[in-house]
Parts: C-alpha cells; structure tokens; sequence
C-alpha cells in the first residue's frame, strides 16, 4: 500500500492533468473500534488486523485504483473512470468482504471476532480541490461512524435524505 505522502501527492497530480475529469471519487475507510481491539488483543493482534484488511483491500480493487494507508486505521481509494453507483458498489463490496472476513489466529486458533469497516465516499464533481474532496469524503466517514459504522456514506452536494448534503446508505 502507498502512504499518505504518496497519496497526496498522486490526488494532487490527478487533478493537475488531463486525467482530471477521469477521477470519479474518493473513498475513505476507517477500521471500526480499532482501539478497543488493539487494547483487547494488544498491538501485535492489531497490526496483523491491518495487515489483512490491507492485503483485501488491495486484493479487491481494479488493479488500476490507488490505494493508501493515510492513517493508523485509515485508509484511502482513488476511484478513476467510474460512475457514482459504480464507485458505491466498490466501496459496499469492500465494506462486505471485511464484514465476512473471519479474523482467528493462526497459531492459537482465538477468534478476534467480526471486524467492520466505515467508509465515506465523495465524487470529484463535488469538490473544487484536493483538500476540498478529502475533506468531503472524511465528512462522508464520520456520518457512516455517528450513523452507526459498518456502513458506506455518500456525500452529496444536492442534499439527500439523510439530511442536508448527505445520502446514507446502510447495510440490508
């Protein structure tokens, strides 16, 4: 996975080039009561969990998306040449698959239990800037973390019926 640096950088020169109207969305993912997990298990347990989420989000995603850790337990997709819907399905097949993903260790066999990601998404359309979209999309996780977690959170510039500027979209 790339970084925070690396991130910053590539939204930045996406928006400065012609692949500026390519780039759809944002999305940003956050590992639910990450800190009652690492002091539960301790940080070992911890960091094996980030390394598994990590390994699935890179192995569910276009071989074409950008993927970094921006955060202890934050993660960010540039989505490029997909329609909103498109880019929902993403991140609710992302939000699903850590959902299902059995967390057990393999040397003692201790199941950790059902581990949840919330994720925030905003199309490009709807910011003026790099740091605009960010701040968008991490509007957009927050609303998932107060709506309940395990669940994806459309920002919208036209409002929604989830209140003003929002669209929640929970788990069946």
């Amino acid at each position: 996975l790339w970084n925070r640096r690396a991130f910053d950088k590539e939204i930045t020169r996406i928006y400065n080039s012609n692949r500026g109207i390519l780039f759809n969305a944002l999305i940003l993912a956050d590992i639910d009561h990450f800190k009652d997990i690492n002091d539960r298990y301790g940080h070992p347990v911890g960091d094996r969990i980030l390394q598994i989420i990590a390994e699935i989000f890179q192995s569910s995603v276009r071989s074409d998306m950008f993927v970094a850790r921006t955060g202890g337990e934050e993660f960010a997709f540039i989505v490029e040449g997909a329609s909103e819907d498109a880019t929902y399905e993403i991140a609710e097949r992302i939000r699903a698959l850590i959902e299902q993903t059995p967390f057990t260790s393999s040397q003692t066999g201790m199941n950790y239990g059902t581990v949840t990601v919330s994720l925030g998404i905003c199309m490009a359309s709807e910011a003026e800037n790099p740091e605009d979209l960010y701040t968008k999309a991490d509007r957009a996780l927050y609303r998932s973390k107060v709506g309940g977690r395990n669940r994806v959170t459309r920002h919208s510039a036209t409002g929604g019926r989830a209140g003003k500027g929002w669209l929640l979209y929970k788990k069946d």
